[in-house]
């Protein structure tokens, strides 16, 4: 008897021991619910991070699985015991973020076939946090039905019966960003490739009226050259790559200004970006081109149906290519004015490379 007295003493003394050397509450939370805007949203954007020991994701090439890293953690020091919690989904809270105009029209609820998640995370005894992954198919990540698209998707904890749920960091609301992780995250690339490619733009030579110029680095064809000889560049706004006719000006029939890449470029995924323009003045349809392989654009009639080039109209200024090989790619704009009184004034011009891209 004296002795279990004793033990049973060592136990309780024991176990206050260990109480003294434990604190916290032992709730279950989520990280991603908290990190990256402090607690002020559960908002989790994927892709985050500028490299590889960065990014919040993980491509699985061989089984074509984008997975992004999700986790649980108990937040006392307590490390004794482990525990088990469940995973679901919630569809209401992302619809409630939409109504409410939390979520943009853009951004989607994602699709339940789209992805899989564990039902359950079990964290053993002498760990207080464990990962999960939030898999997307790649294949229907690229999907024309996404493009341009976030997928929204809201991963809740519930208890499983040992620990209670910190109701502040149950849930984070996943955004994907397709084409930031499809095609991007984008490069700016143009000093390497280009030259004189935004305002004010430099020029060769000016008109006597003061307006008019030849660009630098640029070759302007003798329609394009409209101006007694001169033309592609405008002084307005500080300097611009400018197409013009009306107003006191010839029509331009076939014209053309473009550039070669200074070297080639390597094998990849590209954009050339001419957003930064005001095109409300052109009636006729006007031509953004990309041309690999050529040291020029094609004729105004020759580009619409042509498959050796990429090709867009002003209303859509950006042009995503693929290189299966290093080439040099000539750039440029195309212009056939048969309507009175219309132009395009260009600010910036840029070329853009997808290092990481899906």
């Amino acid at each position: 008897m004296k002795q279990s007295i004793i033990i049973f003493i060592l136990s309780l003394l024991w176990a206050c021991k260990k109480d003294k050397d434990t604190y916290g509450i032992p709730n279950i939370y989520m990280p991603q619910a908290l990190n990256v805007s402090g607690g002020i949203s559960a908002n989790y954007p994927v892709p985050t991070g500028t490299d590889s020991s960065t990014y919040n994701y993980a491509i699985d090439a061989a089984a074509k699985k984008l997975n992004i890293i999700l986790g649980v953690a108990q937040s006392s020091t307590n490390k004794s015991e482990g525990y088990t919690v469940n995973i679901v989904t919630d569809a209401d809270t992302i619809n409630l973020l939409k109504f409410n105009n939390i979520l943009d029209a853009n951004t989607l609820l994602m699709p339940a076939g789209l992805y899989t998640l564990p039902a359950a995370v079990n964290v053993p005894a002498g760990k207080s946090e464990g990962n999960f992954l939030l898999s997307l198919d790649i294949d229907q990540l690229k999907s024309s039905d996404y493009e341009g698209k976030k997928l929204a998707l809201a991963v809740r904890l519930q208890s499983a019966g040992k620990y209670a749920i910190a109701a502040n960091a149950a849930v984070t609301i996943v955004i994907v960003d397709v084409d930031a992780l499809v095609i991007g995250p984008s490069k700016d690339i143009s000093s390497q490739y280009l030259k004189n490619t935004s305002t004010p733009f430099t020029v060769a030579g000016m008109h006597s009226g003061g307006r008019w110029g030849t660009l630098t680095d640029w070759i302007a064809n003798t329609a394009a050259k409209s101006h007694d000889g001169y033309g592609g560049y405008a002084s307005d706004e500080g300097g611009t790559i400018d197409m013009e006719s009306g107003w006191g000006s010839p029509a331009i029939h076939n014209g053309k200004i473009w550039q070669t890449t200074s070297s080639a470029l390597p094998a990849g995924t590209y954009t050339l970006d001419v957003s930064n323009l005001d095109w409300q003045g052109t009636k006729d349809p006007t031509y953004i081109v990309v041309a690999p392989g050529l040291d020029t654009i094609p004729d105004y009639g020759d580009i619409n149906g042509n498959t050796t080039i990429h090709y867009t109209l002003f209303s859509a200024p950006k042009i995503t290519f693929t290189l299966t090989e290093e080439r040099k790619v000539t750039v440029g704009f195309a212009v056939n004015y048969v309507q009175d009184q219309q132009g395009f004034k260009i600010y910036s011009v840029k070329l853009l490379n997808y290092p990481k891209h899906l």
